[in-house]
């Protein structure tokens, strides 16, 4: 017989003789039971059995080791056993466990348990439940329950109805049974629950599955729990504080704040809270991001932190019971956490990771997140950039945080902390926690332009930090207002602009040169300051030629007043620059300007610098002193020929370089001061060139760069011989001249050089003239004063070789200068004007055949085109030129056969064609007219074609009529042969088809026999 330690037998008599007296109380302590099982503590039971467990070691002041282990029976029937260590069972414990809703640990201000109903959840799974301590044992069972109640109710009919009515959902808690049986060896208590079912099974198993560190945390009575079910291998959680970092606070509520507590819970005042943080990576699991109270609650908690607090919970146990109490929680909850966050800080850890994020998701999580955002804005978090010393940590709401995180680099950060007052270091991806704490979030361009200027000495050390942010494209670019001082000491905002001089370039050009440049809007960096970061940023790094090409020089050249002492002082400072260039090359073609500039002439007066030559020079013995001054000789001294020389004094034949050329004389302004019109400034006639090549290659063509010898206009008349052959000679020269321009199309036009010594210079070269002795009987010699050159010079200025190269106004020349009226014309020499003339405008004279096989120069009216070969025959009506539409559109002349009407005179005989012709021409007539004497408008001729009828007085006639009928003029003589010699038909054909077919017409001109 079991020995029953705790009077269990007492116990079930006594609910049993209440049930009798009111079945409603059986009633009620089943639906009480019920609700517990199935309702509030439905998949709590391994929870409830862990906080019990942990109350026990509490307790007994022991360290609490729970066992949890899932294993079959001997009757192959599923249990969980749930062993602790601690206080073992006694009859308090029992009387707890039995009236359900008062519990023994009351008066314990440690426990996790307040109101003895958690172990209801035992019931969720199990209808046989065994509590086995080292004191004794008692178990629960509905079977026997049902069995009691069956023999009580047999005299009670109104409690054989309910027992009826509840089907075996009966509370078994109520009636405890003694039992028989000891806790596992190391464990004082253990709770063994008969699994239902393989769906209670199957629930334990995935609670068992989600036992971890929380259950630890939440309870800090257990050091230890080990899991062992039948799914895997044995776990064993302990040493939590290894896996978290753990902020701990309790203390004592006031008394007024539990006035609206129930009467049991009035007591217990005390309250703690504890935040626990995954150490390393890891991040709350989704079951973690919950309210503990102790244990876990339905209650969602965002906050990146495990949270266990004494919140006042409904009677449901899963949710927070809203009030004073609970806001009071709230405040000390929020409190804690801003020391763990303070706490991370100090460590040098990622405070602003524990900042919530994002949306609350419930009324408790708001009410902390917002109490936790309040507490961390005014906690010590973060680390200033430029910390001295033990620098305490910064508070969020007063400090300034660059957006982005934009600088990266610890030694950039920290120069401009020590001039941004409360600059902390913002870990990436931390910009919107920082926010939501009250930090200010400023742009790295905004933080800059705020930057006060450094103090003496200190300008390198700040662009040494800032360098380190130069080389990303987005951080140089928001350093575009950092601070430079400069060389008058103003200190300007950006370094865009600015120039920095090398050291020795700066003594070189001396105080007053700088002074002077400043007044100019030279903006040079002061040289305590100069820094390559500056260069980086925007600045120029000008050398003195570098100088030189700035605006504010140019203007100062270009907007030179009548005030003598202000051109004093532009002109040393322009010629202190370029002596300053070492003799380096000046980018002439990229300053013009410099020509401009107003030098002391050897007659006393100020002279543009092109307009001067330098005594003694290749320049002055090739130009007119009457046109070009000379430089004076004090200046010379000065500032040596070199530098003179640089800023456009001539020493010698120059080339000037004229940027985006257009063809279009509307590109030359009046007063205009842009690179290509200042370039151009020593080229003669150089708009009239412009409207020229518009002709030449269409209006408003882009020529580029165009290169020019400069002052033509200024050689003295003697010296052409030698400036001819000095340009024939040198070759950057020579090219100016033979190059041509070439348009954006294919079209090409000759150099300004060329274009001015044929149409300006007065040497005779403005009309075509032969190149060797093959065109010398068509175009005139040389003159005198290029006879000297090579071939490809003469062709510069207006030579030809072949008649191919004349261009169209060449053309009209050498047609209008053709000779005399009447003069004659080698028949050869006019078919090869015949196949190339291509002039500009129509001619007034030009060769023209006047009878048979001669040729001569006709007034152009008094000839026309002869559109057929048969035309030849009537120079009565006209003189011919062979040609096309395209010639009479050329020349402007009529065809022959609009002069006359072509009527052939009546009367011949008519016979066949031989069939041999027709073999050849297969477009010829099959008949023709045989003529004794044949006139066409009353001239005599010997053939002509009327009408595709060919008529004819002899077989030479026949065979040009022939052939020009069939379309076939290149075959008149061998279709002649064949009329003479029908026996050759065949040899005839074989030439035809060897020599195949000639081109054009005009090669014969001896049409009569």
């Amino acid at each position: 017989m079991t020995a029953d330690a705790f009077g269990t037998a007492a116990l079930r008599a006594a609910v049993l003789g209440a049930w009798r007296v009111s079945p409603a109380r059986l009633r009620e302590d089943a639906n009480t039971e019920e609700d517990h099982a199935r309702g509030y503590y439905r998949d709590r039971v391994v929870v409830e059995l862990a906080q019990n467990a942990a109350d026990a070691a509490t307790r007994a002041g022991v360290p609490g080791r729970l066992l949890l282990r899932l294993a079959r029976t001997d009757g192959d029937r599923l249990v969980l056993v749930a062993a602790n260590t601690g206080a073992p069972l006694d009859a308090d414990g029992v009387a707890s466990l039995v009236s359900m809703r008062a519990s023994a640990k009351r008066d314990d201000a440690r426990a996790v348990g307040r109101f003895g109903v958690g172990f209801a959840a035992v019931r969720s799974v199990s209808d046989e439940i065994s509590v086995l301590s080292t004191t004794g044992g008692l178990r629960f069972s509905v079977a026997d329950t049902a069995e009691l109640l069956a023999e009580a109710s047999q005299d009670n009919p109104a409690l054989a109805d309910e027992v009826r009515r509840r089907d075996r959902s009966l509370p078994a808690l109520r009636l405890p049974f003694a039992a028989e049986g000891i806790p596992p060896t190391g464990y004082d208590t253990a709770v063994v629950l008969e699994l239902r079912d393989e769906v209670a099974a199957d629930e334990v198993r995935s609670l068992l599955h989600d036992v971890g560190d929380p259950l630890l945390l939440a309870l800090p009575g257990l050091v230890e729990v080990v899991v062992d079910d039948d799914t895997g291998p044995l776990r064993r959680l302990a040493d939590v504080a290894q896996r978290w970092t753990v902020a701990t606070g309790e203390g004592e509520l006031p008394l007024a704040l539990m006035a609206d507590r129930p009467v049991e819970e009035r007591a217990a005042r005390a309250w703690r809270v504890t935040w626990a943080l995954p150490r390393g990576d890891r991040t709350l699991a989704r079951a973690e991001q919950v309210v503990h109270a102790p244990t876990p609650t339905d209650e969602p908690c965002t906050v990146p932190a495990l949270l266990v607090a004494t919140f006042p919970l409904d009677p449901s146990r899963r949710h927070v019971a809203p009030g004073a109490l609970t806001e009071a929680v709230l405040d000390h909850a929020a409190d804690v956490y801003a020391r763990l966050a303070h706490g991370r800080a100090a460590a040098g850890l990622d405070a602003l990771a524990l900042v919530p994020t994002g949306l609350a998701a419930g009324s408790i999580d708001a009410a902390l997140r917002d109490r936790i955002v309040d507490r961390l804005t005014r906690t010590p978090l973060l680390v200033p950039a430029a910390p001295v010393g033990d620098t305490a940590l910064v508070v969020p709401e007063r400090s300034v945080a660059l957006a982005g995180s934009s600088v990266h680099d610890p030694g950039a950060l920290a120069a401009l902390g020590r001039r941004v007052a409360a600059l902390v270091v913002l870990p990436t991806g931390r910009e919107s926690q920082a926010r939501a704490v009250g930090v200010e979030i400023r742009s790295l361009a905004d933080v800059v332009e705020d930057l006060p200027a450094a103090s003496d000495g200190g300008w390198v050390e700040l662009y040494d930090a800032l360098a380190l942010l130069a080389d990303d494209p987005q951080s140089r670019e928001a350093l575009g207002a950092v601070p430079v001082p400069l060389a008058d000491g103003r200190v300007v905002r950006g370094a865009r602009g600015t120039a920095v001089l090398e050291p020795d370039l700066v003594e070189r050009l001396g105080e007053r040169t700088l002074e002077t440049l400043g007044r100019w809007g030279v903006r040079v960096v002061d040289p305590a300051a100069a820094h390559p970061v500056l260069v980086r940023l925007g600045a120029q790094a000008p050398d003195a030629v570098g100088l030189l090409g700035l605006d504010a020089v140019r203007r100062a050249v270009l907007d030179l007043a009548d005030d003598e002492g202000e051109t004093v002082d532009v002109v040393d400072t322009v010629l202190a620059l370029v002596g300053a260039a070492d003799g380096a090359t000046l980018p002439g073609d990229a300053l013009p300007w410099l020509g401009l500039l107003p030098l002391p002439a050897a007659d006393g007066d100020r002279t543009p610098a092109d307009s001067l030559v330098l005594p003694g020079s290749p320049a002055a013995q090739l130009l007119d002193d009457r046109v070009l001054g000379t430089v004076s000789a004090e200046a010379v001294d000065r500032w040596g020929a070199q530098t003179l020389a640089a800023v456009g004094v001539r020493a010698d034949l120059v080339l000037v370089h004229v940027p985006d050329v257009l063809a279009d004389p509307a590109s030359v302004r009046d007063g205009a001061t842009d690179s290509a019109t200042l370039a151009a400034q020593s080229l003669d006639g150089w708009d009239d060139y412009l409207a020229y090549l518009g002709e030449r290659l269409g209006r408003g063509a882009f020529v580029g760069e165009a290169v020019a010898v400069a002052d033509l206009d200024a050689v003295d008349p003697d010296a052409w011989p030698r400036v001819l052959g000095r340009i024939a000679g040198e070759p950057a020269l020579r090219r100016a001249l033979v190059d041509p321009v070439r348009g954006e199309s294919s079209a090409v036009a000759p150099s300004y050089t060329s274009w001015w010594l044929r149409e300006r210079s007065g040497l005779g070269l403005g009309r075509p003239f032969a190149v060797g002795d093959r065109l010398a009987a068509l175009l005139p010699a040389a003159p005198d004063a290029v006879a000297h050159l090579d071939a490809a010079v003469q062709r510069a200025l207006g030579g030809v070789v072949a008649l191919e190269e004349l261009d169209g106004p060449g053309w009209t020349q050498l047609l209008d200068a053709w000779g005399p009226v009447g003069m004659p014309v080698d028949p050869e020499l006019a078919v090869a004007v015949w196949r190339s003339m291509a002039p500009d405008e129509p001619p007034e004279r030009l060769p023209a055949v006047v009878g048979p096989g001669r040729v001569a120069v006709v007034h152009a009216e008094d000839a026309a085109v002869a559109d057929h070969p048969m035309w030849y025959q009537r120079t009565d009506v006209a003189a011919l030129v062979p040609g096309t539409e395209a010639t009479a559109t050329l020349l402007d002349l009529p065809f022959a056969s609009d002069l006359a009407d072509g009527d052939v005179a009546a009367g011949g005989e008519v016979d066949d064609v031989p069939a041999g012709v027709r073999a050849l021409l297969p477009d010829a007539p099959d008949t023709w007219v045989q003529h004794d004497d044949l006139t066409v408008d009353g001239a005599p001729v010997d053939w002509w074609v009327e009408d595709s009828v060919v008529h004819a007085v002899h077989l030479a006639g026949l065979a040009a009529g022939l052939a020009q009928a069939a379309g076939r003029w290149d075959l008149r003589y061998a279709v002649e042969v064949l009329l003479t010699d029908p026996d050759r038909a065949a040899e005839i054909a074989l030439d035809v088809v060897e020599g195949g077919q000639p081109e054009g017409r005009l090669s014969d001109l001896s049409v009569n026999r």
